[in-house]
């Protein structure tokens, strides 16, 4: 087996291996590039992206059908093979295309799977591969379920690639992709069950308006089922049964039923105790300059570690210190920012800080400021009846300690609240902006009066 000397490897091209690689060749090191899965990653190819021209689909027909008796006539329904048609207009070609940039910039790419053969070294297929630095960005997986029947369970990237919409699917877990894709499958006209381990949906985020939101995706008909953990999957016939329940006394007839109980870190394939890495709560653990604790040689960045929040935003935050870093040496430290996030369901929700359970925890002293905004006249227009918001305020501070909105453009309002509370700007001086009248930043005016 030949081997090759690099300055830097770095296994995943998703947006934290894509970044590292392209900052480190741009600073003149040579770089092995290694995915076996597509380059691109997860997001744009069976994540971030496809999911949200899915979700933008999904809205549009809501949108349309909300505006019932304001002037639109008739009704909207989703064509799902037309859907995975144009979706696939976005994912198809960009795995080529993508390898291509890379190799046109003058890095190497290789494409079978990557596996540490030791501190510096990986092995992909009959490549041996050394080099001084090594970046782990192989990113997430999802969570296995050691349940009989597992092998009949459908993942998420399975249901982006739907060619057609069964009639009946059952979704487990109560997260982030178990609501989007439920959300999506309920709008396109399929019958929904979300059924879900424990009390609580999406606890990233705000309980009360994660109420409302499941109230409304009730009325499209999903069906919710809570403290229920998976037990078994048997095939009956055509379809699937989900038993469910700590005896599994529960039962749930699909003709799909998908894992979305989670994800976690990409790594068991990568044999990292030969490249003398520890790992922590089950992904690498690093120090603040996102370097291995065991091999120094070593960065990650992205959803390889269990402890970030995985989402694309921080993958390239890290992304660029790792860059750093192995450019200039270890001296640059992930800072701990504000992150906002959001889930794309119609209405979107979205946060960015504390919840306010977190805040009592920590002993706090603040003020909540929250309401059902369903009535003001942003939402009226477009007939959106599910919209509320929750601000927690500092009593001494009067800056936000967390913000939690639902509704149309949620995600672009909590941005706002995250620049104002990276910047440290009181709730009075929010109150007193000039924003554009009539829009959902204006709006922000309403939630202090």
């Amino acid at each position: 087996m030949k081997t090759r000397k690099f300055d830097v490897i770095v296994l995943g091209s998703g947006v934290a291996g894509g970044h590292v690689a392209t900052r480190c060749h741009k600073a003149g090191l040579s770089v092995a590039l290694v995915e076996s899965h597509g380059f691109g990653g997860t997001c744009p190819l069976h994540g971030c992206e496809p999911k949200k021209v899915m979700a933008d689909a999904a809205e549009t027909v809501e949108r349309f059908n909300n505006a019932s008796g304001s002037g639109p006539v008739g009704s909207a329904k989703l064509d799902w093979v037309e859907l995975m048609r144009f979706k696939r207009t976005f994912t198809d070609d960009l795995p080529d295309k993508i390898q291509k940039h890379y190799e046109k910039l003058g890095i190497h790419t290789f494409t079978a799977a990557g596996i540490f053969a030791g501190p510096n070294t990986i092995v992909s297929g009959n490549s041996r591969l050394e080099a001084s630095h090594i970046c782990i960005a192989t990113g997430s997986t999802p969570r296995e379920l050691h349940i009989p029947g597992s092998s009949l369970l459908s993942s998420s990237n399975d249901f982006l690639a739907m060619p057609t919409l069964p009639e009946r699917i059952a979704f487990i877990g109560g997260g982030f992709i178990a609501f989007e894709m439920a959300h999506i499958a309920a709008a396109a006209g399929a019958h929904v069950t979300i059924v879900h381990r424990s009390q609580r949906f999406l606890k990233k985020f705000d309980a009360d308006l994660v109420k409302r939101l499941a109230e409304h995706l009730e009325k499209m008909g999903v069906k919710f089922y809570q403290n229920c953990p998976p037990h078994s999957i048997e095939k009956d016939g055509s379809a699937l049964v989900l038993k469910a329940g700590e005896d599994g006394s529960q039962s749930f007839a699909a003709d799909a039923i998908f894992n979305a109980a989670g994800r976690i870190p990409n790594l068991a394939d990568l044999d990292l105790p030969t490249g003398n890495i520890d790992t922590h709560k089950g992904g690498v653990a690093v120090n603040a300059c996102m370097q291995s604790l065991s091999n120094p040689s070593v960065f990650a960045a992205g959803d390889v570690i269990a402890e970030t929040m995985p989402l694309t935003p921080v993958a390239s935050v890290e992304a660029e210190v790792v860059a750093k870093n192995i450019i200039e040496g270890p001296i640059h430290e992930i800072s701990k920012d504000v992150t906002p996030f959001a889930l794309f369901t119609y209405p979107p929700l979205a946060g960015v800080g504390m919840l306010e359970e977190e805040a009592h925890e920590q002993g706090l002293g603040f003020d909540v400021i929250h309401g059902d905004s369903a009535g003001w006249s942003e939402y009226q227009r477009i007939g959106q009846q599910c919209a509320g918001f929750k601000l927690l305020v500092d009593k001494e501070t009067r800056q936000l300690l967390g913000a939690h909105v639902l509704g149309d453009a949620a995600e672009e309002t909590i941005n706002l609240f995250a620049l104002a509370m990276r910047k440290k700007v009181d709730v009075d001086e929010l109150r007193s902006m000039l924003w554009a009248y009539p829009s959902f930043g204006y709006a922000i005016k309403y939630m202090f009066r």
